[in-house]
């Protein structure tokens, strides 16, 4: 359908802008901070590693297994420790941010031969978007001393069974002053469209070819190492999925 190949070349067309704006985060996510630092993630697909540039579209099979973040390279301090987030704006556009949590670690290292300490706090959920365009973010923080989860977060960090009602809403900007996550220090980003049927049956999806990289390839789980509290009685929380039942319709 030509309508449909127009909004793509647009789509290309505005994403190849931004890329070249220098943002390492979409606008709709700027008041988190926009650093100068791209962080270099890496996708596995099959025995292959793919990195990707901001704004890039990616297919959502790319994105598939839980992305590695490199920082050996990005000029970080080499005894500290760091923690790394993905989130998705754009399910439920609100000021300030609501988002869906994708994953969060802590316990990263720059030190390439030792991932035992990191922690998975949030499992990974891989990109599935229902409509529109998404622009999975990815953030890397300095890690606060004795850095905790506030229990009035603990159940977005949960992983259910089907749909992940509780990733949703997080309030982005509220948890990163409460945990005292801070600015930034690196971030990155990519796109993804979601699959759509046109009257003539046939599919139209965001197709890009993400580079190729040489570097370790991200496995598409992660176990708990680092033991990252979570405050209070972590059984005790309530996800309020009755109340997300309806925006449940447009997640991830």
């Amino acid at each position: 359908m030509r309508i449909s190949r127009i909004s793509f070349a647009l789509s290309a067309l505005i994403a190849g802008a931004i890329a070249l704006s220098g943002a390492t985060v979409p606008p709709e996510l700027a008041v988190i901070g926009d650093p100068s630092t791209v962080l270099n993630a890496t996708f596995s697909v099959g025995s292959t590693g793919f990195t990707f540039h901001p704004a890039e579209f990616l297919n959502a099979s790319t994105a598939k297994n839980v992305p590695q973040p490199h920082l050996h390279n990005l000029g970080l301090a080499a005894n500290g420790s760091y923690v790394f987030m993905m989130v998705d704006p754009d399910w439920n556009k609100t000021t300030p941010p609501s988002v869906i949590l994708h994953t969060l670690i802590a316990n990263l290292t720059t030190n390439l031969n030792s991932t035992s300490n990191e922690d998975v706090i949030a499992q990974y959920i891989s990109p599935d978007p229902t409509s529109g365009t998404h622009n999975y973010t990815l953030f890397l923080f300095d890690q606060p001393s004795n850095f905790t989860i506030p229990s009035q977060y603990g159940s977005f960090m949960e992983t259910t069974d089907e749909t992940p009602l509780n990733r949703l809403n997080l309030p982005l900007e509220n948890f990163i002053n409460v945990t005292r996550l801070g600015t930034p220090v690196a971030a990155n980003y990519f796109r993804v469209t979601a699959t759509t049927v046109s009257n003539d049956t046939s599919t139209s999806t965001s197709t890009s070819t993400p580079s190729p990289t040489s570097n370790s390839t991200a496995a598409s789980t992660s176990s708990s190492g680092g033991g990252i509290r979570i405050a209070g009685n972590p059984n005790c929380y309530v996800t309020s999925a009755l109340a997300l039942l309806g925006a449940a319709l447009a997640v991830v």
